[in-house]
């Protein structure tokens, strides 16, 4: 690994104590590839920092000032994108490895002697974390660890579920005991830590741990009165079993290997640029797939308010989506979320009924309702789409109708086949313009020519108007008037 020779060749002539440490080891221990590095150093971290991204020519990231934690970014040539987060050694090597999370990460190995074979490293572990490497086990290396830094309540379920590792009961006990410190955390380390749990394979455990280490209920507290509360009899969940079911799903709408063997995969309507689509980073450092996971798990946020039992006898939640939609934005705001993926959530949860009701039971949608769904949903169309068959999977359960989801997954086919028909240029092509209308109906410039204008763009784009001749029989029909002058005509005195 270049990185770690240009990092032993920066620190060889300064006479610094300087050790790797933390999740490099475990991964490499573990045979996994990691571009995370830990180093704790003596002397000031701040300085040093600076000094690696003058070395590696990469980028100074202070993380926490007060803390005394720094990260250097860096791409190194046919060696990757890495970053290297540096702290000042608390002690000796020893001291600051009791002061760390958990015992697989409380490992070490000097800088210096990173020039043989990892299999060959000195490793320091002073915890028994060796011993629960090879166990495959998760557990703390002292008991007041999670008050030093409670961010560490939702870092155990990061790292079960990135290595695979069970959580030794003691350790759950511990972090059930003190779930509530996790208020004390700052909102963006939460949010950054639930949105990597979320990004990781296997969403299912991660939010199963969530809820069982009573993590769920501190982190989003607005789905708690979900718990219990029962659905129609076409749901196999209730609400809040549902909303883990669903991010599950919507993990497995996007997973190839779902859609290669399972039956109801199988149905999933899929195209090639689909997986760089929902691979894309979109905000905040995440991809489209994670926000969709976190859309899937807030969409039914609202149904315990909106709960309502209709004179016909059925259990009805009108409403739910436009208020899950305020709720989400408040969730988002509280974990101090950029704008844009908070409004990207939003309208996910917003909308997430909405490609189902595009048509009939038994219909396909119109052109002109494909339309309107693209134009309103906007940036988060497709995605809503795959929300949408990820809570049809989840309401269904394992008591799924394999006939009904096939036509469910024609009518969602569809709308992402005629996106690409609606966007063909020949269809993007402006047949009138705001001047068009005031040069040809005598109008002024107002409000009132944009719905005239989104009229006729509705059209054409549904093929329903192809030429300047039919979109302003389109006009004149809706105006109850004909043109002051002929289109050719207009067209001359243009010229």
């Amino acid at each position: 690994m270049e990185l770690l020779g240009r990092l032993r060749a920066h620190y060889a002539p300064l006479g610094i104590d300087a050790y790797l440490l933390g999740g490099f080891i475990r991964d490499m221990l573990l045979h996994r590839v990691s571009y995370d590095i830990d180093l704790a150093v003596s002397g000031d971290a701040e300085e040093q920092a600076h000094g690696i991204a003058l070395a590696t020519g990469g980028t100074f990231v202070p993380l926490d000032h007060e803390r005394g934690i720094y990260r250097v970014a860096a791409i190194i040539p046919d060696d990757g994108r890495w970053t290297v987060d540096i702290a000042t050694l608390q002690g000796n090597i020893d001291d600051d490895l009791r002061r760390r999370d958990f015992t697989v990460d409380a490992l070490a190995v000097p800088l210096a002697d990173t020039g043989v074979p990892y299999g060959d490293w000195p490793i320091i572990d002073p915890t028994g974390g060796l011993n629960d490497l090879a166990s495959k086990t998760l557990r703390l290396t002292g008991p007041d660890v999670l008050a030093a830094d409670p961010l560490r309540l939702i870092r155990a379920v990061r790292i079960a579920v990135q290595t695979g590792f069970d959580i030794e009961p003691e350790t759950a006990d511990a972090v059930r005991e003190q779930v509530s410190l996790i208020s004390t955390v700052s909102a963006e380390r939460v949010r950054e830590e639930l949105l990597t749990i979320l990004s990781l394979p296997g969403v299912w455990r991660s939010v199963e741990l969530l809820d069982t280490l009573g993590l769920m209920d501190e982190i989003l507290p607005e789905l708690t009165p979900a718990r219990g509360v029962e659905q129609p009899k076409e749901h196999h969940w209730d609400v809040f079993e549902h909303s883990l079911h669903c991010t599950e799903f919507a993990e497995q709408v996007l997973d190839p290997e779902f859609r290669r063997t399972n039956p109801a995969g199988k149905l999933i309507p899929w195209s090639s640029w689909l997986t760089e689509y929902f691979d894309e980073e979109y905000a905040d450092g995440h991809t489209r797939a994670t926000y969709l996971k976190l859309a899937a798990l807030l969409h039914d946020v609202a149904k315990p308010e909106t709960k309502a039992l209709q004179p016909d006898g059925r259990v009805r939640f009108l409403g739910h989506p436009v208020k899950g939609a305020a709720t989400t934005k408040k969730i988002l705001k509280r974990l101090r979320a950029s704008s844009k993926a908070s409004e990207a959530v939003r309208v996910m949860v917003d909308q997430h009924l909405r490609p189902s009701q595009l048509a009939q039971k038994g219909e396909m949608p119109t052109s002109r309702a494909v339309y309107r769904y693209y134009r309103d949903v906007g940036d988060v169309a497709v995605d809503t789409l795959y929300l949408c068959m990820a809570d049809y999977l989840a309401a269904r359960g394992p008591d799924i109708d394999l006939e009904d989801w096939g036509r469910h997954c024609e009518r969602m086919g569809f709308t992402l086949q005629e996106k690409h028909v609606q966007e063909a240029p020949e269809r993007r092509q402006r047949l009138l313009t705001g001047h068009d209308l005031m040069a040809l109906f005598n109008l002024s410039p107002g409000p009132e020519l944009q719905p005239l204008l989104e009229m006729v763009q509705e059209a054409h784009v549904a093929g329903e108007a192809n030429t300047k001749e039919e979109a302003l029989t389109m006009v004149s029909q809706a105006l109850g008037k004909e043109p002051v002058t002929s289109p050719i005509t207009s067209e001359v005195q243009d010229v």
